[in-house]
């Protein structure tokens, strides 16, 4: 069972660390296109010749697809992210959290065929190597996410019932506290029976 509760807290610990990777790297993903949209302005929303009004609506319905892209791309990144960290915690997740990271993996793996056009341009060369080394890592990260989450629940599933109630490390740490906080007179009656 030793070796069992080893195995535990390896995988909690692979799925923590991915789940904080998921967290920074949406942040990034959320700064690397703010930087984007700001050096590259005059491509985004040149609409060719269009009348001022056009222009301006044209320019809201980009302006609102972009938030709205940004807001979908960190809400997939905190939620899986946050949720993955209180899974190999212990503490209470919404259950359903891998689902968004699947959808996402599968995103993933099929923009990168849009950088194709990216190397042609030598000027961007550099800025292209490092989005799918990010987009990579990016992929990595949840698979570890996913991989980690199914692991965990597999193993606490096969555990015996009173191993489960000391699963997790805050949990430990509470009935550690508990016990510490044990009335003189109960201690007494333990020590001495």
């Amino acid at each position: 069972m030793n070796t069992e509760n080893a195995k535990l807290r390896r995988v909690e610990d692979d799925l923590n660390v991915s789940g904080m990777g998921a967290v920074i790297l949406g942040a990034w993903g959320i700064l690397r296109a703010v930087i984007e949209i700001l050096t590259e302005t005059a491509e985004f929303f040149d609409f060719g010749e269009v009348s001022p009004v056009e222009k301006k609506i044209y320019t809201a319905l980009m302006l609102s697809f972009i938030l709205g892209f940004l807001v979908l791309v960190s809400w997939v990144h905190m939620h899986v992210g946050l949720n993955a960290m209180r899974e190999a915690r212990g503490k209470p997740y919404k259950k359903r959290y891998l689902i968004p990271a699947v959808i996402y993996i599968i995103a993933l793996i099929a923009s990168l065929s849009l950088y194709g056009e990216d190397f042609q341009d030598e000027d961007k060369l550099d800025t292209t190597i490092a989005s799918i080394l990010v987009d990579l890592t990016t992929i990595y990260l949840f698979i570890i996410v996913v991989r980690s989450a199914l692991k965990i629940r597999k193993i606490r599933r096969d555990m015996p019932k009173e191993d489960r109630l000391r699963q997790s490390p805050e949990e430990e740490h509470r009935l550690e506290e508990d016990r510490l906080r044990q009335s003189p007179e109960e201690e007494h009656r333990l020590i001495n029976g």
